[in-house]
């Protein structure tokens, strides 16, 4: 194995400790179920210095208007994230245990699909959405979801295995303009479609709006697709409301004419933000964003990495530099005392 894919499947996002927490989820006694990942995600807040920050000032952003400590919010959101982990990888795997989902009373998505014109979910990394997308299948229809490919590139292989083993079909949004073809396919299908709208792949387009005050860029294709192939859009969302316990919250059917305007994609986008940002504002530490959100925010987390880059080399270079320089020292030492010795 390369030592490049070893250090990939070994980092705290990597293989290695992805199956480990899977093995734990699946045969662990209940005791640990219910308490490790408590412990787990306040160590993870403590040691993932990057992450941690971003989730501060993402929290700062949404809490702007709040009493909350956003630091104490940001432990909580690793914490939150820790227990969906867990119980996403329970009930992907070989022991699943019963999940209590509750489910709307006005069902917008069997709206939809009665239209016949199928229907593009869109969500967000909020609560448990691998939890809401096995609800999905309860419709009889398939369902394909939308992702990028995992920063640890050693996951993907297993990821999409899981996902896939029940019924899911993955799609990659940063793999091929392809992949745009076959989702306009599934949806005069009458098929479902759902991806997720808080995170930006590179070969996505983006549209600025403002959320909770700031400018983010969120991707286009989601609105693209609907307006394109006809199917209504609608917003999910799964918060965690206890153990293994998760309500399914559906937003408002909207729809967007292949010819419409520029107006209307603007106010269907704002629609779908506004149903974003109540759900997060209810449940803001189930928001699991541990990147910086908002443009400006990017912006100063960009040239604080360039910044640190260079004083990074100088004291990497510094330290190979004072190491030589004392290796030197040592062997002329060495030399000078054999002299000695041989001159004695």
């Amino acid at each position: 194995m390369e030592p490049k894919a070893l250090v990939e499947k070994l980092r705290y996002d990597g293989l290695w400790w992805r199956k480990l927490a899977a093995l734990g989820s699946s045969y662990g006694p209940e005791w640990w179920k219910r308490s490790s990942p408590t412990a787990i995600g306040a160590i993870c807040f403590a040691m993932i210095a990057a992450n941690r920050r971003a989730a501060i000032g993402n929290m700062k952003r949404v809490l702007a208007d709040s009493s909350i400590d956003p630091r104490l919010a940001a432990l909580r959101m690793f914490v939150a994230f820790a227990y969906c982990f867990s119980e996403t990888l329970e009930r992907f795997g070989p022991r699943p245990k019963p999940v209590r989902v509750e489910l709307p009373g006005v069902d917008t998505i069997r709206t939809a699909l009665d239209a016949g014109r199928g229907v593009v979910v869109v969500t967000g990394h909020f609560g448990n959405w691998d939890i809401a997308a096995l609800e999905l299948l309860r419709y009889g229809r398939p369902t394909h979801v939308v992702m990028a490919h995992e920063q640890n590139q050693s996951t993907n292989p297993y990821v999409e295995q899981m996902r896939e083993d029940h019924g899911l079909n993955v799609v990659y949004s940063d793999l091929s303009v392809l992949s745009s073809l076959e989702l306009l396919h599934a949806l005069r299908r009458n098929e479902i479609v759902a991806l997720q709208l808080d995170r930006l792949a590179a070969s996505d387009t983006a549209r600025e709006v403002r959320m909770f005050g700031a400018t983010v860029r969120l991707p286009s294709g989601p609105f693209e697709l609907a307006r394109l192939s006809g199917a209504p859009l609608v917003a999910v969302f799964s918060p965690r409301v206890g153990t293994r316990h998760y309500q399914i919250r559906l937003g408002e059917l909207r729809s967007l004419p292949r010819n419409a305007s520029a107006q209307q994609v603007e106010a269907c986008v704002d629609g779908v933000v506004a149903e974003m940002e109540d759900m997060i504002r209810r449940r803001p530490s189930q928001w699991f964003q541990f990147d910086p959100f908002w443009v400006a925010d990017a912006a100063l987390a960009m040239e604080a990495a360039a910044e640190s880059a260079p004083r990074a080399g100088v004291r990497r270079r510094s330290f190979v530099r004072d190491a030589y320089a004392r290796r030197t020292a040592v062997m002329r030492s060495r030399t000078i005392s054999r002299r000695r010795s041989r001159s004695s």
